[in-house]
């Protein structure tokens, strides 16, 4: 029966006609009723029509019908039953339709719900002592609301907030106040002391104290967060009002779609009046007060936080409606522009489109500052035009305009631009307009990507939006197809950062790429092929630097009369003819004559720049002596602002505060007053004008409506730190005051009495809270450490407010974070924070907010291990706040673990994210010591694309493409001692490329090969000579060299004489630098041919082996009397040694692998007696359990040890060369998912490196010796994450796992433990071992004596009826296998003829008695067993293979047993169906309609003890979940999630009773004991019914199967399974082979 809670049994209604027409309200003196119906209403509804989401209410249009349905017709399903019908705006959607009880409860619901879709300014207007006018009782709170509608609409939300006022005024909760210092005051050390002194009682006593104290806290706080509420309220509707004027002037076409934008506003404002009626509930009702702080105070919550978060989500669908009315407004504008261009003639047309290619273009410094004569062709400015408007087939493809730095390329690059946008010819060759784009040397690749979607998005009218660079390249690259437009990149640094811009344009004929860099090599590196042309734009020479001078000198019409032709060419002398220079030399002269007309400036200002300023300038600043005229120039300026009048001192210390600004740097306005310490913008501009007028500055953004920005040339940068260098002080304050002023201006107090860290205490300011405005949240970490701010800074670093912060600024990866732990050198453990951080982050499928859930979630539980297992003193205070703080950022639900379930820190160094996979990997170490790292994916669909994650590169991952087929070949060589530049090598099809690694730009395309390149090595150079020299082996069996001084003379050698694809090759070192030069190569022909590389022909040809050669190293023959062998692996098991001085020989055969051997390497002893081994592996498949490595001793080729330690088939193998080990290091990697590290003179594994979730396929090892790097370890493994693993770091301890692959399975067995809980748990891995976990303390038990492996399950069970387990059921292909727990098999049945592919247990009417099991095949059936006798007690069959099973109801009450199957085609393709049956009835019911993709799992939800589950959850591969009430064959709701799903499970949780097993968890530096049940943190009752799913990335979400919601779950990364236990716990499997239990925190 619908009702409202607490309502009058009888409602009278209203006789006064309303303007919003009759809704049915009660009269206005029926104070009960109006009462009642500002409270829900209550009762049961089912919705039939349409399925989802229900319509807003208040978006009705009033019209509520009730009938009963007929028959026949579209309604037949509920024939008979009484259905309200709702009509929705007559202009949207179909009717809403649900099924009540019952007649009387159809019609009381059609009263309900007409009343409530009236509007709510109506009601509020009537409501008793809501409105003056509305009647009496009223208290007066709200006004008076007899103005006209839309006025009396904008007063409520006031009405609120003073409301809100009102009620804390009357002094109802006083008393209360210093509740929040006596709970704090109590629930520390003092509450634990007394605690354990006095026993049980007394604590339980005082924690319900301390909780009752909280909650009274907690409703004295009601009202603030009511009063903000209210003020947030306020602002949105103000919002609204204004996005519904706006949207007054936007059509609904097809080209701009106003009604979609309408429909998105009316389901805002629905949230808003929401979300302002439960305020108003809030202010009205005590008992929603009580039970507000109450739910505040179980959840560890702050008061109303849940009321934010959902305003929080409303703002931001207002800004992101916003964004897309501006974009639907400039959609409009588009339209309109081109229906009036057609109508008018060319000459309008023009205008129209210089207009709009002004868009963007940085303002031009006033015209009486530069110098340009555009009829003069021998000018910068004239010979770029020409360039650019080249419209011949010969004309350029890129152009470039390089020059030294202060040359004036961005001036000339905007004369061109604007000159383009405004004359006649220039936008007929550029009709699509000019677009400006700003690199810089620091710009990131995140920056790329958001400029790329920024001028798609400007090119096409719609908004583009890309998750990677990749996508922006591929999105601008089909808009910009048929455009014709110039784009212009300034100040390119960086090769790799304009090479998407390329990218995107190399498919516009029509359109022109414009660059400016100091560097030609980098023009010419971006033309990619095509015709470059660039122009010399810095020195001005002759007249033109004269002119240049004097433009600046005499600008603003104030000419000096000491000027003359031998003291202007003096000037230029002294200026070097620089841009840059002669603009500050002239300022000079025109602010001198400013100051004295009469005298005039020249003479003044050349004694300035002539003096010995430049020597001293030069001493102090260590400039570069070729900007020396330059820095003297500036010097005199810097001088000449002392020595003004008025308020010159004051311009001298704004001029020193511009030390904060870093090259290439801007700051907007608000960073300049809050450095300026002015409060206007106008104040700001009158500064900034004058330091522009004097050439000190660059401005932009001065025009009407732009953001007012300043930026410093870099050789002024290097000015003012030459200035400040004995001055560090001084320095310092300017870095402090424009923190603290940036603060005060955004309400962020100041630091109170601090945080306690250890002993010290440490002023924290909560400066994550300040706004971004483009500078401020980048340079923050800087201006601290500069401000002297470091311990605050340190703080910073462990507080995950601020990590988020950082991470969310970076656009959602860590590089920002980790630039800004560099601030605080030595403290190593922060590594470990980002690389945790990093490890969630990188996971892609979910919003960036869940995966900062799920870091925070990842922090707190491993560091919290880390401080267990002991930390290094001097790090547990930060960690513990580090944890604290996690804790505090967290929001539920999230998973709680409980026993001796813990995550460990993470030994990898990085974790480096996978976009699509990785098939080929190499890396290497830069001179400046960053690790980079390249990745190859082969993809037949697509030419290969390498992405480069460079650790020197903030945002990370650089794409380099060119290459035409898959690569087969990636390798680093060069660098270090070997004489040549590091390049790294990719090989495609026929032709290799060479990449430098410090900008990553193609230096050389090597063609020649026929087929493809399978393997390079590089012979390093060999004094004066001969060059360093580079092979290539290829699968047309023939080796090519190539001269590394004459790439481009192609190969200068072929050495032919293979008959099959070349595999390997290895360099002869013969000790001494001669002509003759060796190099070995092997090949498919089962050969190793050694080759003479001085005339190109074979010396001998090794024959031997019986297969294919694999592998080749030499040995010896460095000069220190080693004799000189090649050592050979092959497919055929063997190893062959050969040496020169037996006329190549064969001298041994190694003969111990029975199958291929794969991976042969070279270690060398570092001590004088110690020999040289080699180290061989097989990588067969086939040989199953010798998964080890041997190695050999080069004096006798005997084999010394043999390496055991790895559980299945090695994949890669590399020495480690770092001096830090005593002895030599190797390194192994494995399909077992782990990497091992061996001493190879102990014979022994020092280490093992886990934490990869997929076969290991890569390895790399870098050594920077020579700046001063560690050994790093990089390592692949397909779809997971590159991890960088740091061997000489800080050690931690390793999870010991009792499996070693993925957990497939978890099966709860026993009933009898605490609560009814179960006791153990088995767990099935793809070891095929089973293991029994003690679900009480969630360690091992044992492990069972069989082998199973199972992915949908196994049924144990209890024959004794004594709650421990006696027997399970296992399907064995065709068959059920019978097993007691000692592993003998004690039956077998028999009766599937396809494969078992799952079996269920389901128990007695008690629980306890011998049940049945139900087994599901692929043979069409499902079989019902009795586990007493065994026999098959029924046959169910479907229409098609069973794929999976659940039950849904057990029977325990009584009823038949119900279940659901999954049948579908056996190849998975083709429709599938979910059916319902009944054990022992024919009939069945299918769930929906047939499915076009095969579901990946399905589960029951709910029923708890009762055994009868009333919803099913079914997941899709496609990312769609299905919530469904199977009993009304009725899907309640849709999910859809950009994520692949692979498992889910039930959750039935309750409350646990209290055993007394203790858990630590960390407060206040100190552990404290509490029960799980504390631990869980309020009530399961909301979450009765609740499934939990996993992804394929192994990450939790939570399906509330009655609210209708899907939550990401932080928990337990790598998730492979999970099992539902009773007591409301669960059990996590991982994909590393770790069982967790835990339960989650609501």
């Amino acid at each position: 029966m619908a009702s409202a809670v607490g309502a009058s049994s009888s409602m009278p209604t209203a006789n006064v006609p309303s303007p919003f027409g009759d809704y049915g309200l009660p009269a206005d003196e029926d104070t009960a009723a109006w009462a009642a119906l500002m409270r829900p209403c209550v009762g049961h509804l089912q919705q039939i029509k349409p399925a989802g989401v229900m319509a807003c209410v208040s978006r009705l249009a009033g019209k509520a019908r009730v009938f009963c349905a007929s028959p026949t017709g579209e309604l037949s399903a509920v024939a008979g039953r009484w259905v309200i019908e709702l009509v929705l705006l007559s202009s949207r959607g179909n009717p809403l339709r649900f099924c009540a009880a019952s007649e009387v409860d159809a019609r009381q619901w059609q009263r309900q719900l007409r009343m409530r879709a009236a509007p709510l300014l109506l009601v509020w207007k009537r409501h008793v002592g809501v409105a003056g006018g509305g009647g009496g009782g009223g208290d007066k709170v709200g006004p008076a609301l007899d103005g006209p509608p839309a006025a009396s609409h904008l007063l409520v939300m006031g009405a609120l907030t003073r409301g809100a006022g009102h009620l804390v005024t009357t002094g109802a909760l006083e008393g209360v106040a210093g509740v929040a210092e006596f709970v704090i005051d109590v629930t520390q050390t003092e509450a634990f002391n007394l605690a354990a002194a006095a026993g049980p009682v007394v604590g339980v006593a005082l924690q319900a104290v301390c909780f009752a104290a909280r909650v009274f806290a907690a409703a004295h706080g009601v009202f603030e967060a009511a009063a903000q509420a209210s003020v947030d309220v306020d602002h949105l509707h103000g919002v609204c009002r204004r996005l519904l004027l706006a949207l007054k002037d936007v059509r609904d076409d097809a080209d701009v779609g106003a009604a979609e934008l309408l429909h998105l506003l009316s389901r805002l404002l629905a949230d808003i009046e929401a979300a302002a009626g439960e305020l108003h509930h809030l202010m009205r009702s005590r008992r929603q007060r009580a039970w507000l702080a109450c739910s505040a105070s179980c959840r560890a919550v702050e008061v109303g936080s849940d009321l934010a978060e959902r305003l929080s989500q409303s703002r931001r669908t207002a800004d992101g409606l916003l964004n897309e009315l501006v974009v639907a407004l400039q959609r409009q504008a588009v339209v309109d522009t081109r229906h009036v261009l057609a109508a008018v003639g060319p000459e309008a047309q023009l205008v129209a489109a210089a207009r709009a290619g002004r868009q963007g273009l940085p303002e031009l410094p006033d015209d009486n500052s530069i110098y340009n004569d555009w009829d003069d062709p021998t000018l910068p400015a004239a010979k770029l035009y020409d360039a650019v408007m080249q419209t011949s087939e010969a004309a350029a493809a890129v152009v470039g305009a390089h020059g030294m730095g202060g040359g004036g390329k961005t001036t000339t690059c905007l004369l061109v631009a604007h000159r383009v946008s405004l004359k006649s010819d220039g936008p007929l060759r550029f009709p699509d307009g000019v677009h400006w784009t700003q690199l810089s040397r620091h710009v990131g690749s995140e920056v790329v990507r958001a400029q790329l979607c920024h001028l798609a998005t400007t090119l096409s009218g719609e908004v583009v939006e890309a998750i990677d660079l990749e996508l922006a390249i591929t999105r601008l690259k089909a808009v910009v197809k048929d455009k014709a437009c110039l784009v212009i990149l300034d100040d390119v640094w960086h090769e790799p950062r304009a090479a998407p811009f390329v990218r995107a344009l190399a498919g516009s004929k029509r359109s022109l790429l414009l660059l400016s860099s100091r560097r030609v090599d980098i023009i010419n590196a971006c033309g990619r092929g095509r015709k470059v042309l660039c122009i010399e734009v810095s020195e001005r020479r002759g007249t033109d630097a004269e002119s240049v001078l004097l433009t600046h000198a005499e600008r603003g019409g104030v000419p000096a009369k000491d000027k003359t032709v031998e003291r202007v060419q003096r000037a230029v002398e002294l200026c070097g003819r620089l841009p840059l220079a002669l603009a500050v030399f002239g300022s000079l002269v025109r602010g001198y004559a400013q100051r004295s007309p009469h005298e005039g400036g020249w003479a003044a200002a050349l004694d300035q720049v002539g003096s010995r300023q430049r020597r001293l300038l030069t001493e102090t600043s260590g400039a570069d002596l070729e900007y020396g005229c330059l820095l003297d120039c500036l010097r005199a300026s810097y001088t000449a602002l002392k020595d003004d009048d008025d308020d010159r001192p004051l311009r001298t210390q704004n001029f020193r505060a511009l030390c904060v600004v870093r090259s290439k740097e801007q700051l907007p306005w608000p960073a300049l007053a809050a450095l300026w310490n002015v409060e206007s913008k106008a104040a700001v501009v009158v500064i900034a004008r004058d330091f522009h007028a004097r050439s000190l500055v660059s401005l932009r953004g001065l025009g009407h409506g732009e953001t007012l920005s300043l930026g410093l040339h870099d050789l002024v940068v290097d000015f003012l730190a030459g200035v400040f260098e004995t001055d560090s002080t001084g320095q310092a304050a300017c870095h402090r005051l424009l923190v603290e002023r940036y603060c005060q201006r955004n309400g962020i107090a100041a630091a109170g009495e601090g945080v306690s860290i250890g002993r010290t205490r440490v002023a924290l300011r909560p400066l994550w809270l300040l706004p971004p405005d483009g500078y401020v949240e980048r340079a923050l970490p800087r201006l601290l450490v500069a401000a002297g701010a470091t311990d605050e800074l340190h703080l910073l670093l462990f507080d995950m407010r601020f990590i988020a912060w950082r991470v969310e600024v970076a656009g959602g990866h860590c590089g920002l974070y980790r630039s800004d732990c560099h601030h605080k050198v030595g403290v190593a453990v922060l590594d470990d924070v980002a690389t945790v951080v990093e490890g969630a982050v990188v996971t892609n499928g979910r919003a960036l907010s869940a995966r900062m859930q799920q870091a925070a979630w990842e922090v707190a539980a491993r560091f919290r291990s880390l401080l267990a297992d002991g930390a290094a003193e001097a790090d547990r205070p930060a960690l513990i706040y580090l944890c604290e703080s996690a804790r505090a950022y967290l929001v539920s639900p999230f998973v709680e673990l409980l026993g001796a379930s813990r995550l460990l820190v993470p030994q990898e160094r990085r974790v480096l994210p996978v976009s699509k996979g990785v098939h080929y990997m190499c890396a290497g170490v830069k001179e400046s010591g960053g690790l980079f790292v390249v990745t190859a994916f082969k993809s037949q669909k697509e030419p290969t694309i390498l992405n480069v994650w460079d650790e020197e590169s903030e945002a990370g991952v650089t794409a380099m493409e060119g290459h035409v087929g898959e690569v087969e070949c990636l390798a680093v060589v060069g660098g270090g001692e070997s004489g040549t530049p590091q390049l790294v090598i990719s090989g495609a099809g026929c032709a290799m490329r060479l990449w430098e690694t410090e900008h990553w730009s193609c230096v050389a395309v090597l063609e020649g090969h026929t087929k493809a390149v399978r393997c390079v090595t590089m012979m390093d150079a060999c004094g004066g000579t001969a060059s360093a020299r580079l092979l290539s082996g290829s699968r047309d069996g023939t080796v090519r060299v190539w001269d590394s001084e004459r790439w481009s003379a192609g190969s200068v050698t072929v050495l032919e004489g293979h008959t099959e694809m070349v595999t390997c090759l290895a360099v002869v070192d013969n000790g001494q630098c001669s002509s003759r030069v060796h190099v070995a190569s092997g090949s498919w022909d089962m050969t190793v041919r050694i080759w003479d590389l001085s005339d190109g022909k074979c010396v001998a040809v090794l024959k031997g082996h019986g297969d294919k050669v694999t592998s080749v190293v030499v040995i010896g023959g460095d000069g220190s009397g080693t004799p000189l062998y090649v050592v050979s692996g092959s497919v055929d098991g063997t190893l062959r040694v050969w040496t020169e001085a037996e006329r190549w020989s064969c001298v041994a055969v190694l003969e111990c692998h029975t199958r291929s051997v794969d991976y042969v390497a070279v270690v060398r002893g570092r001590l004088c007696h110690e020999p040289t081994w080699v180290v061989s592996a097989c990588g067969s498949y086939y040989v199953k359990g010798n998964y080890a490595l041997r190695v050999w001793d080069s004096k006798d080729w005997s084999c010394v040890a043999v390496l055991e330690g790895h559980t299945d088939p090695i994949t890669c193998l590399s020495v480690v060369a770092d001096d830090a080990f005593a002895s030599p290091r190797i390194v192994s990697g494995s399909q077992d998912k782990t990497l091992r590290v061996w001493d190879v003179a102990a014979k022994s594994c020092v280490l093992v490196l886990q934490g990869h979730t997929q076969h290991v396929n890569g390895l790399a090892v870098t050594s920077g010796r020579n700046c001063g790097t560690p050994a790093l370890v990089i390592s692949s493994a397909y779809t997971d994450k590159v991890r960088v693993w740091n061997l000489a770091g800080r050690s931690t301890r390793v999870a010991s796992s009792q499996h070693v692959q993925s957990i497939q399975c978890l099966t709860a067995i026993g009933d009898g433990g605490h609560g009814g809980a179960a006791v153990q748990l088995t767990s099935v891995s793809d070891d095929s071992t089973v293991q029994v976990w003690d679900t009480d303390t969630w360690s091992h038990v044992a492990v069972l004596p069989w082998r199973q492996r199972s992915f949908r399950g196994i049924a144990v069970f209890d024959r004794n009826r004594c709650s421990v387990p006696t027997h399970v059921v296992v399907p064995t292909i065709r068959t059920l296998s019978v097993l007691d727990m000692a592993g003998t098999r004690v039956a077998e049945w028999c009766g599937h003829t396809a494969l078992v592919v799952q079996v269920v247990f389901v128990s007695g009417a008690d629980g306890r008695a011998a049940g049945r099991v139900l087994s599901a095949s692929l043979d069409k059936t499902v079989r019902v067993w009795d586990i007493g006798s065994g026999a098959c007690l029924d046959v169910i069959h479907f229409p098609d293979s069973v794929k999976q099973l659940v039950v849904l109801d057990a029977g325990k009450s009584g009823s038949p047993v119900r279940f659901a199957a999954v049948a579908g085609p056996k190849g998975g393709l083709g429709p599938h169906l979910v059916h319902v049956k009944c054990l022992g009835q024919e009939s069945t019911c299918i769930l929906g309609g047939a499915q076009r993709h095969a579901y990946e799992s399905i589960a029951a939800v709910g029923g708890g003890v009762s055994g009868c589950a009333p919803y099913l959850v079914a997941i899709f591969h496609d990312g769609t979940v299905q919530v469904w009430d199977w009993e009304r064959t009725s899907c309640l709701h849709v999910f859809n999630e950009p994520v692949i799903w692979w498992r889910c499970a039930s959750w039935w949780p309750s409350p646990l009773a209290v055993t007394g097993r203790a858990r630590g968890m960390l407060g206040h530096g100190k552990a404290v004991a509490v029960s799980d049940a504390a631990a869980a943190g309020g009530s399961v009752a909301a979450f009765e019914d609740a499934a939990v799913l996993i992804d394929t990335k192994g990450s939790c979400a939570l399906v509330d199967c009655r609210q209708l919601t899907l939550q990401w779950l932080p928990g337990p990364p790598d998730v492979s399974s999970v099992c539902c236990l009773p007591g409301g716990r669960l059990a996590w499997g991982l994909k590393a082979g770790e069982v967790h239990g835990g339960q989650i925190c609501l």
